[in-house]
């Protein structure tokens, strides 16, 4: 159980993971490092080394020395410097006070001088470079190696020793950097390359203090330690390479058995830190294509696994495909989002890293768009996104990063193709005659410029990741933050949870290419959203049976059309929304529909009244029967919002109604909120029971009175409720409420059941063929057009919708009996599983049964893959609870 950036321990409460941040300065001829945090203070030098990639150019990468980085920086008389804060903590705070002290762009010299040492009397770990000799190395081909025997050991290879290339990269041999780096770009590794291109990332940056970590009090307390990177944003040397992926020899850092290890890009920037968010965070999905589209579909899955957000009741969200730049800066002045989830072809132009947006205008219908342009885009009147998700390809590499960087040419981590690819050689894209070495200065990554102009935190990608991997990264980070972690504690237990479960860590590095970016202001125990107010609507969207399982797919433009309906301006507020099937309703999810729209009415903070479903010989048979209904869910509400419950004066158009009296104001006032619950269903129960005619006129006037009280007693509950709450009924089938129909219709107006300040939208399913949907068709006929009346159709799913939406309701198992998630395999064709998943027609309630037999079938022609993420997660949990 976590809290925070930190651990609960029932002893001593919580137990906050510290902060080591590791500052890393360009010296021309290599880098010094710093580190700081948990008690630890030390420098030391790391070297670089020119290699041939694989496109001919050269490349910079760090590499060990085999002698010690020369002298200690700070003289044997100098002071120690003074503890850090806490209990070995560097907070978000002090790094904006502290901030970065080295140059903000690479040195264009070399640099002659010695690595920086440890302060006097410091214990001091080997030197990069100064290698132990072993029995016996080991390369792990399962999914985790097992413990060494002597934890306390550091790792030990070298000259002589077992494992000559480990030696050899980080001594700086050409050959065999330029070796594996070739194996990796060409997705073409050897048992254990992955685990060798860890060790000697973290050889070169980490081994010379590792085991003072391990060891220092703040760690061991906390049994984690946040490995906070931080170098210039351009510095794309160090920017370009994977060090998410670094291995101590016993294990991968990030699935470390003895710690959790996160590990954070930090970028010098002025960007604030975000507030946390205290309400039902608004989530902004963006396609900059098609989600059909063959590059970007495993973004589109990844979009649906991170909708598991929106599944869970955790967010609003609203989402866009062929998306135009245009597009996505309306929607961030509009909607205000949290969070920004984008998924596009990721690209290289003109030395710059790039996305591809739609642009009719242009001759192939898209344009790039570099992170400067796309941080115009993002900022709406109320500012920056907390957070912005890139599923793009290479989106967290350096514009300039040539193909030999890991991930380059890799496709992408659910996101998008294009990238630097083979044959650019790390130049600008259009301008063959630039020199290589201007191209990799000036290519920050979109993630990095994103973060220097005003985004606090970027989640992006920098290569392929399994699809396995992919959904246990994403349920454990979801899962975390939903528990209230840190962003930078959800992201670490994700990774971990991506590497366990995913496929050998030896031989892919998958699990490792999410990356978190973070401005150097954001502290480490922030925490995106608190979920206590979000957990409370998600419960009571459970108790009012809006929230149903499984993922909601299909019927955009209904949800487009409903979206209106929460629009602070009464003018732009539909009043009647009426979902019609042509022909029979039955199959086409219509119930769902309307508690999906329900649902996403209540966490935008309005009050959904859902009449329905009715079984068989059950729907209102009059217009007593549907205002009944309509009272009788106003008072279940304010019972679950815990609100009082205003009068009911409705009743009074019922003279002979003998407890209409005591639900007055005047019989209420004083009354305490139990006693009035008490009474008000005992009156509802005497209306529903009469037989006297009603007189519409006057009914509807009463019944917007009591309904707009309502509407203002939900203020009292507090966000997301406030001035702009408004009621909102919801009829599901209304061509069955054979004489209830026609004089609700009678009721409608431009405004719903309300007024034109104070509109009270009515929305409806039905079908225009059954029962009285005549009714309904010859409304539909004379209202067609004029404001405030809108008449989308109720129908299957699009082929390209379907296909698509089948598949994200397999990412999330809902059934018992079909506990497991399926996936494709990974060489299954695409056109194969898109033909079988079209012999559904388009049906959303073949997600039932249909779906999941197919999907069986699949799996024993091994098209699909079946998994049980969710007895994965419980082992995970027990594993490191």
């Amino acid at each position: 159980m976590r809290d925070g950036h930190g651990r609960v321990d029932p002893g001593r409460g919580l137990v906050r993971i510290p902060r080591v941040l590791v500052d890393v300065e360009d010296r021309g001829d290599g880098w010094t490092v710093r580190v700081r945090g948990a008690g630890i203070t030390a420098g030391y030098g790391m070297a670089a080394v020119l290699v041939t990639d694989v496109d001919g150019l050269p490349r910079r990468v760090p590499a060990g020395r085999t002698d010690p980085p020369g002298p200690p920086a700070e003289p044997a008389a100098a002071a120690a410097p003074d503890p850090l804060p806490g209990p070995g903590l560097v907070p978000g705070a002090q790094l904006a006070a502290e901030p970065w002290s080295g140059p903000r762009s690479p040195h264009p010299g070399f640099w002659h001088g010695r690595g920086a040492g440890l302060r006097p009397g410091a214990h001091q770990d080997r030197p990069p470079g100064q290698f132990h000799h072993p029995s016996q190395i080991y390369r792990s081909g399962d999914r985790m190696p097992p413990p060494r025997p002597e934890p306390g050991v550091s790792p030990s290879f070298g000259p002589g020793g077992t494992d000559p290339e480990l030696a050899a990269v980080c001594a700086g041999d050409p050959d065999a950097i330029c070796g594996l780096l070739a194996r990796i770009a060409g997705r073409d590794l050897r048992d254990g390359d992955a685990e060798l291109y860890g060790r000697w990332l973290f050889e070169c940056l980490l081994a010379p203090v590792w085991q003072r970590l391990l060891a220092a009090p703040a760690v061991r307390a906390a049994q984690g330690v946040e490995l906070a990177l931080r170098w210039p944003a351009d510095d794309v040397a160090l920017a370009g390479l994977v060090w998410e992926a670094m291995h101590d020899g016993e294990a991968p850092l990030a699935g470390h058995r003895r710690v959790l290890v996160a590990v954070t890009r930090v970028v010098p920037a002025a960007t604030p830190a975000p507030a946390t968010i205290r309400r039902v965070p608004r989530v902004l999905f963006v396609s900059g294509a098609a989600l059909d589209d063959a590059v970007i579909r495993p973004g589109a899955m990844f979009m649906g696994l991170v909708r598991t957000f929106e599944a869970e009741g955790l967010c609003v969200s609203r989402a866009m495909t062929n998306a135009t730049l245009a597009d996505l800066g309306e929607a961030c002045a509009l909607f205000a989002p949290d969070i920004v989830h984008l998924v596009a072809h990721g690209d290289v132009e003109e030395n710059r890293a790039v996305l591809r947006v739609a642009d009719p205008g242009e001759p192939d219908g898209f344009r790039h768009v570099d992170g400067e342009t796309l941080a115009l885009a993002l900022r709406g009147p109320a500012g920056m996104p907390a957070a912005v998700i890139l599923s793009a390809c290479g989106s967290a590499r350096p514009g300039g990063a040539d193909a030999g960087g890991p991930g380059a040419a890799w496709g992408e981590w659910a996101g998008a193709g294009g990238g630097t690819g083979v044959g650019t050689g790390g130049r600008p894209a259009g301008n063959a005659d630039a020199p290589a070495d201007a191209s990799r200065a000036a290519g920050r990554s979109l993630a990095a410029e994103l973060a220097l102009r005003g985004v606090p935190i970027v989640v992006a990608m920098s290569g392929e990741v399994s699809e396995q991997a992919s959904r246990m990264f994403t349920r454990r980070f979801v899962r975390a933050v939903q528990q209230g972690a840190s962003v930078v504690d959800a992201a670490a237990a994700g990774r971990r949870a991506a590497l366990l479960r995913g496929d050998p860590p030896s031989r892919y590095l998958d699990w490792a290419m999410p990356t978190l970016v973070l401005a150097e202001n954001v502290p480490p125990d922030l925490r995106v959203v608190d979920p206590a107010p979000v957990l409370g609507l998600r419960r009571a969207a459970e108790i009012l049976g809006l929230r149903r399982a499984p993922v909601f797919i299909g019927h955009d433009t209904v949800l487009a059309a409903t979206d209106a309906l929460a629009a602070p301006a009464a003018e732009t507020c539909p009043g009647f929304v009426a979902a019609v099937a042509e022909g029979p309703i039955s199959g086409l999810g219509g119930s769902r529909l309307l508690r999906e729209v329900g649902l996403r009415l209540l966490r935008t903070g309005h009050l959904p009244l859902l009449v329905g479903p009715f079984g068989d010989g059950a729907a209102p048979p009059d217009l007593r029967a549907v205002v009944s209904q309509i009272l009788e869910k106003a008072i279940e509400i304010a019972e679950v919002l815990r609100i009082d419950p205003p009068p009911l004066t409705v009743l009074d158009a019922d003279p002979g109604l003998r407890l209409a009296a005591t639900v007055s104001p005047q019989a209420l006032r004083g009354v305490g909120a139990e006693d009035r619950f008490d009474l008000l269903g005992d009156a509802v129960a005497e209306f529903a029971a009469g037989t006297a005619p009603l007189r519409g006129p006057g009914l509807r006037h009463r019944l917007a009175r009591d309904l707009t009280a309502l509407a203002d007693a939900a203020v009292a509950a507090g966000e997301p409720f406030g001035a702009a709450t408004r009621v909102v009924v919801l009829g599901d089938e209304v061509h069955r409420w054979v004489g209830g129909l026609r004089p609700l219709l009678a009721m409608i107006r431009r405004d719903g059941l309300g007024s034109p300040d104070r509109p009270i939208p009515v929305v409806v399913t039905a079908s225009l063929l059954e029962d009285e949907g005549v009714f309904l068709k010859q409304f539909r006929d004379r209202q067609a057009g004029q404001p405030g009346f809108v008449f989308p159709e109720l129908a299957r799913m699009s082929r390209a919708s379907a296909i698509l939406g089948y598949q994200w309701v397999l990412l999330h198992p809902w059934q018992a009996e079909y506990p497991f998630v399926y996936t494709a395999a990974r060489n299954a064709s695409r056109v194969k599983i898109e033909e079988s998943l079209a012999h559904l027609n388009g049906i959303p309630t073949a997600v039932r049964k249909d779906l999941y037999l197919l999907a069986e079938i699949l799996t024993t022609l091994e098209t699909f893959v079946a998994a049980d993420d969710e007895g994965a997660m419980r082992a995970y949990e027990e594993q490191f609870r």
